[in-house]
């Protein structure tokens, strides 16, 4: 597939803030993408390469991504830096450095999604002695052969600056007219979305196999659900009426909220963003291993206490334990402690279907 039909399709949005012709914009993309790079161009869509558990990130510096473009382009450096803070835009920089390129490239490469994505995951994977030059050389060899409008959008990418203006339920829209021709069905697709946490897999699944299929997607150990998010309302009482006269109220808590994962054999954590943050909290993963459940998913909120009062500290306290380095320490210098206030998923059954009250039940016995 020609990544200019990617660019293309990006100028145009760029150009609108209606959110229908930015959907009509997707949907005309999506109807002409080949089914087996359904899910990599809605990643693309989205701006990355994987959904966001994965943790691939391509993380290339401002600097690197000059200096590549200025070496594509055969100019200095600091001509490429100055265009860049005189529009404040990495893809605007490459557009206007590319449309005066004096290199040329006598063989050049046809650029394609393929090429485009999986030299962007080459990126995403390279780490190690001497990472930055090969990278910067990975990005110089899709610039040499890109036009300017490619080279524009390679560079968002790249730099992870991509702003189309659309959510995701945009895109769900767009998927939804794309293969079933109604935009109805967009529940069955955010539904599905929200217990797999990966729209790629969920256009994937529709493209090739159908509305029923993408229905059957269950929630999967180890892949995190996408969080339920908290609405504002004016009053209590406005609150207590959308509830329909029946609500549950708990302390807000001053810390982070994560979703626990419990295997047989492994424990996981997620952030609200669904990162994986397992590594950050060794303590917390020991803590769930104890508990008599073989499989489960709880959502919780981990908050930073003085041990010798059980005080609960600030939130910027436990902000101590987001770092590289230095685990074992932070462990020890800022003592945590963990609030469950969902199940959503035990040995095999999904939970979120249960009203909150037998939920509730369900972690009280178990905690």
């Amino acid at each position: 597939m020609d990544f200019t039909l990617i660019a293309e399709t990006f100028e145009k949005m760029e150009t609108t803030s209606s959110r229908l012709a930015l959907t009509d914009h997707l949907v005309s993309l999506l109807k002409i993408t080949p089914v087996e790079l359904i899910d990599k161009v809605v990643y693309l869509i989205q701006g990355k390469l994987y959904p966001d558990y994965e943790g691939i990130e391509l993380g290339l510096a401002d600097k690197m991504a000059i200096r590549a473009l200025a070496y594509s382009a055969g100019v200095e450096v600091s001509i490429v830096e100055g265009i860049y803070r005189r529009t404040g835009d990495i893809g605007a920089a490459a557009e206007e450095v590319m449309k005066t390129k004096n290199q040329t490239t006598l063989f050049s490469e046809k650029m394609t999604v393929e090429r485009v994505y999986y030299t962007l995951d080459r990126i995403a994977r390279t780490t190690g002695s001497g990472s930055q030059e090969i990278k910067m050389r990975l990005v110089s060899n899709l610039l040499n052969d890109a036009t300017y409008r490619e080279a524009k959008y390679i560079m968002k990418f790249i730099t992870e600056s991509l702003r189309l203006g659309i959510a995701d339920h945009t895109i769900m829209d767009a998927l939804a007219l794309a293969f079933t021709g109604n935009k109805m069905y967009r529940h069955i697709l955010e539904k599905a979305y929200n217990v797999s946490s990966d729209l790629g897999i969920v256009a994937k699944l529709l493209a090739t196999k159908g509305l029923e299929t993408v229905k059957s997607l269950k929630i999967t150990l180890f892949k995190p659900i996408r969080p339920m998010l908290a609405e504002r309302v004016r009053s209590s009482a406005e609150c207590i009426e959308k509830m329909n006269g029946t609500a549950a109220a708990e302390y807000k808590l001053d810390g982070e909220r994560i979703q626990v994962h419990k295997g047989k054999l492994k424990v996981e954590l997620f952030s609200r963003r669904l990162e994986k943050i397992t590594h950050l909290y060794p303590d917390i993963t020991e803590a769930i291993k104890s508990l008599k459940v073989s499989e489960a998913i709880f959502e919780a909120e981990v908050v930073a206490i003085n041990p010798l009062t059980d005080e609960y500290l600030p939130f910027q306290e436990l902000m101590h334990r987001r770092r590289k380095y230095g685990i074992k320490q932070a462990v020890e210098n800022y003592p945590i402690t963990l609030n469950f206030f969902d199940v959503l998923y035990i040995d095999g059954q999904d939970t979120t279907s249960l009203p909150y009250v037998e939920r509730r039940k369900i972690i009280e016995k178990i905690f």
